[in-house]
């Protein structure tokens, strides 16, 4: 089922925030901010320097320095995602176990990736209320130089076409392949499972099974993700 909306105003679900989370591998694991987040909120931490010249008549004038991009995530605690498990093992880490990487994608495809240092993070934070959903937060901050990768770099998409996978089996992963038109057009889509207690689903699209049923996958277009299409996904026993 294709489906396209308007980006004019688009809807903040329609940015991706995603981790990786094998940083020690010589290959990144991506993995997205989604299942049970209610809100990314972007901030930056710059340092500035301010200074009056003579050829300004006295007025003071700003100088940005340094630029540190941050993103608050904040939501409800969901055992099983890939990215809030990542970042909740790494509550009593410091130094460099506190380090990663992350990349930020815009709805029209722009995009800002580099280093990062994940703060705020506390034991048992998920604790509180005892008929409250356990809570889930942290703040992804930028390390180092950044990247940013215009989306105009590359041909818009127009569509996006995905065949579901026979199988995966309990425990067993299978990768979903979309192909994206037209061929000159950014090939990277973000996928998101509509039912993680029968079926997970990776950032580079790779579903494992996790009970027999059925799951709905989500495909969108990386480069413009209000065009996405989905696939039913069915996990047989082992």
């Amino acid at each position: 089922m294709a489906k396209n909306q308007d980006l004019g105003f688009a809807p903040n679900y329609m940015s991706a925030l995603e981790i990786d989370t094998t940083p020690d591998a010589a290959s990144p694991t991506w993995a997205i901010f989604s299942r049970g987040i209610t809100e990314v909120k972007p901030t930056t931490n710059e340092t500035t320097e301010t200074k009056d010249y003579y050829d300004g008549y006295g007025t003071p004038t700003d100088k940005v320095k340094s630029v540190q991009p941050q993103y608050e995530v904040t939501g409800d605690r969901c055992y099983g995602d890939p990215a809030q498990d990542f970042v909740a093992s790494l509550a009593l880490e410091t130094g460099e176990g506190r380090t990663g990487h992350f990349r930020h994608t815009d709805p029209n495809g722009d995009v800002v990736e580099g280093d990062c240092t994940y703060l705020g993070l506390t034991v048992g934070s998920q604790q509180g209320a005892a008929s409250d959903p356990g809570a889930f937060s942290c703040t992804i901050s930028g390390a180092g130089a950044m990247r940013y990768i215009p989306a105009n770099k590359l041909k818009q998409p127009t569509g996006v076409t995905c065949t579901a996978p026979t199988g995966p089996a309990v425990g067993k992963s299978m990768k979903l392949a979309p192909t994206v038109t037209p061929a000159e057009a950014n090939a990277k889509c973000f996928f998101a499972s509509g039912n993680t207690d029968v079926a997970t689903v990776d950032s580079d699209g790779n579903v494992t099974g996790v009970a027999v049923g059925e799951a709905v996958i989500t495909v969108r277009c990386a480069s413009k993700p209000s065009i996405c299409t989905q696939v039913k996904v069915t996990v047989a026993a082992k």
